[in-house]
């Protein structure tokens, strides 16, 4: 018999966000499809943790095999002392009087210090060189990078030169950062590199706290550069939950024009509208919908399109998932039908369009390369321009070279060789009229 027999029952929150890391743990559904189907907690609340968890997974469970709690406590389950010892370690503190979280509360101590300690000078070193850098994005609706860079020189921090000449000498920069050194990266002048033990450090940061600054990962921000609408224009973020890459749309147009955020799931779109609330993106427009069911004749003054549609999400595996997962052949060939019809929606809708993006996570030529191909096909009034061109010809990773003008243009950044997340990315410009 698993758990424990106790009159006090564990906190809902900690008991779902169990369940959903167990999900992921035994290979049935990943993290990210657990999560946004979970009804019964504060999703605000479970997020917070769980990405804590993922940013930190290689101390969290060192800190738990160290400290021997699970070994001295045979009936705890695993996926629940990992979500307390989690929670306990982000927060300093625990819900509730339930067995479990008395146990995690007795082993604080121990676990803090198997954990690395807290605050700027105590972080843990036990992280693979090959681990990404922390990105901290700076949210200029809000602060200019002007002034964070004064707040980090008065914390310590060092500038490290960031006048690079080639992509290689931009990675070679990051792999050999100091641990008080940051560099402004090479294709976005609103992102920061910090050093990878500093994961914990800026999650906890209040800035972040406060939506002065992001967490963004610079694969999933490279789309919105690509399309990089000017201040003033109008956009359609087809797919926009959590709002991640809506703020950044926002920061690119200085926070003037229109930005309609489309987002068809209510709890996601709930996260959205506080998501782009707080961080003070006041030119966006929530809007609570299905993106390929939108009264069109409401949007005619659209320009430019982000299509950032649902996929196998394979290319964030260390992200979404804790255990890899095979895609399923039919689950994939839905997938791309969906996003084939989305991009098109994208393309062919609206009147006044100019430019449109489409991304993925996703490192599946069926869900990349081939709906790039497809859509291509039915809509010629559309041609692909360069990504590498777009980022200043200073990046190497691009497509499969087999699909004929398609795999040069688009680009990918991929985890093992660009310090990111796995990311497709393919922009389009509308050619001018009778030009094919």
């Amino acid at each position: 018999m698993s758990g424990f027999k106790h009159s006090v029952k564990v906190p809902t929150q900690y008991r779902r966000l169990a369940a959903i890391i167990k999900q992921s743990l035994e290979g049935k559904k990943s993290l990210k499809s657990s999560f946004f189907e979970e009804k019964h907690a504060r999703k605000d609340v479970l997020q917070k943790t769980l990405n804590f968890y993922i940013d930190n997974r290689t101390d969290i469970d060192y800190a738990i095999e160290q400290t021997k709690i699970l070994e001295d406590n045979p009936r705890f389950r695993k996926e629940l002392c990992i979500v307390l010892v989690t929670e306990l370690l982000r927060t300093q503190q625990l819900n509730g009087n339930s067995k479990p979280v008395s146990i995690v509360r007795e082993y604080y101590d121990k676990l803090q210090t198997a954990f690395g300690g807290s605050g700027h000078q105590q972080q843990s070193n036990k992280l693979k060189e090959k681990d990404k850098p922390r990105y901290v994005r700076v949210n200029t609706n809000v602060l200019s990078t002007e002034q964070v860079f004064e707040m980090l020189a008065a914390d310590g921090w060092r500038k490290k030169d960031s006048n690079f000449e080639t992509y290689p000498e931009y990675l070679e920069a990051i792999s050999s950062l100091e641990e008080d050194e940051y560099l402004v990266d090479m294709h976005m002048d609103d992102l920061l590199v910090f050093h990878s033990k500093w994961k914990r450090y800026w999650a906890m940061h209040d800035f972040v706290e406060q939506r002065k600054l992001m967490l963004q990962d610079k694969g999933t921000g490279l789309v919105v550069e690509l399309l990089h609408p000017p201040p003033g224009s109008t956009v359609l973020d087809m797919c926009a939950a959590p709002g991640m890459k809506t703020v950044k749309l926002s920061n690119i147009m200085n926070n003037t024009g229109k930005i309609y955020a489309v987002e068809r799931d209510f709890d996601r779109y709930r996260v959205l509208c506080q998501y782009v609330e707080s961080a003070k993106a006041t030119i966006v427009e929530p809007i609570h919908a299905d993106a390929l069911a939108l009264d069109v004749k409401q949007y005619e003054d659209v320009e430019y399109v982000l299509v950032d549609p649902s996929c196998s999400g394979n290319g964030m595996q260390n992200r979404m998932s804790l255990k890899s997962e095979e895609i399923d052949p039919a689950r994939l060939k839905k997938l791309a039908g969906l996003q084939i019809k989305m991009l098109v929606h994208a393309m062919k809708s609206f009147p006044n369009v100019k430019r449109v993006a489409y991304s993925t996570c996703s490192l599946n030529e069926a869900e990349n390369e081939e709906v790039v191909q497809r859509c291509l096909q039915i809509c010629p009034e559309f041609k692909m321009l360069s990504g590498k061109k777009a980022l200043r010809n200073k990046w190497i990773r691009v497509g499969n070279p087999e699909f004929k003008n398609i795999g040069k243009n688009c680009i990918y950044s991929r985890p093992d060789e660009d310090f990111t997340d796995g990311i497709f990315m393919a922009l389009f410009e509308k050619r001018p009229d009778g030009d094919e």
